[in-house]
């Protein structure tokens, strides 16, 4: 399967690829987050109605899309989340979340009505038993003060690590194996201003965010389908890392985003507009 672009709609993207019987391994999808606000690149303005019309028709889309081993990771802020966690729970059921991600960062200004707003959130949900994870495939470093409780040692190799005796068990845990992340995750920073990585396209995410959830949830090899590509960061990363890619989004903006950040990867450009 080629890199694809589409320039359009995600509904309508979903719906060639469901004509043309194509199925992608991993999902994600960073949509508008109901702001009423005018970005520029695209427009969030719709009513509460329309929006969650709209990723009901969405959501069941990639659903249809998504092979049976294949994840999806919707990426919404506090506001969105819980309605749309009762919509996967309905088009994925219940027994495919994951987990409910936690994305803490410091950008972002002070708020005098309510405590400062510093994180976003990220539903996981698995679409069956047999989808893949593996979170060693991004893991974190050890550090000593998770294991400052524990007996320090060096092997016969010569690597060292922490031990810890359990019922009359030794467990040992190596510094260069690393750890794997937890559902909140304080180590990737938002994009600054000044940040080489952007592009000026609004609401940008870092390329490492996407890193983690296409190293955990898919294999070298596999199609990563991204909806609201946006600036393109999913796609990009899904080629840094050995992946396929579909990408959609029916901004002008980001089409142009997309070629000038992905000139140097082979992508099938079609227009559905």
């Amino acid at each position: 399967m080629e890199n694809t672009f589409y320039s359009c709609d995600a509904r309508d993207g979903l719906a060639r690829l469901l004509e043309q019987n194509i199925t992608v391994d991993l999902a994600y999808l960073d949509p508008p987050y109901l702001t009423g606000k005018d970005f520029g690149a695209f427009s969030d303005q719709q009513s509460a109605q329309d929006y969650y019309a709209m990723m009901r028709e969405i959501l069941q889309g990639i659903n249809k899309v998504l092979a049976d081993t294949g994840s999806i990771f919707c990426h919404v802020d506090p506001r969105t989340s819980p309605r749309l966690r009762l919509m996967l729970d309905e088009i994925f059921g219940e027994d495919g979340f994951r987990n409910e991600i936690v994305w803490c960062y410091e950008s972002g200004g002070r708020a005098v009505s309510h405590f400062s707003r510093k994180h976003d959130v990220i539903l996981f949900y698995a679409k069956s038993e047999q989808s893949y994870f593996d979170a060693m495939q991004d893991a974190l470093p050890r550090t000593s003060s998770r294991s400052n409780h524990m007996k320090r040692g060096v092997d016969k190799t010569g690597r060292s690590y922490a031990s810890i005796q359990s019922h009359g068990k030794e467990y040992r845990y190596y510094d260069d194996e690393g750890v794997p992340a937890s559902d909140v995750w304080t180590d990737i920073s938002h994009l600054q201003q000044k940040d080489p990585e952007r592009t000026g396209y609004p609401t940008q995410k870092p390329l490492r965010l996407l890193h983690r959830i296409i190293k955990t949830a898919s294999r070298v090899g596999d199609t990563v389908l991204d909806v609201c590509a946006g600036s393109g960061t999913t796609l990009l990363a899904a080629a840094q890392l050995n992946r396929r890619f579909i990408g959609m989004d029916a901004s002008k903006e980001s089409l142009e985003t997309v070629q000038m950040r992905l000139k140097d990867i082979p992508t099938k450009y079609i227009s559905l507009i």
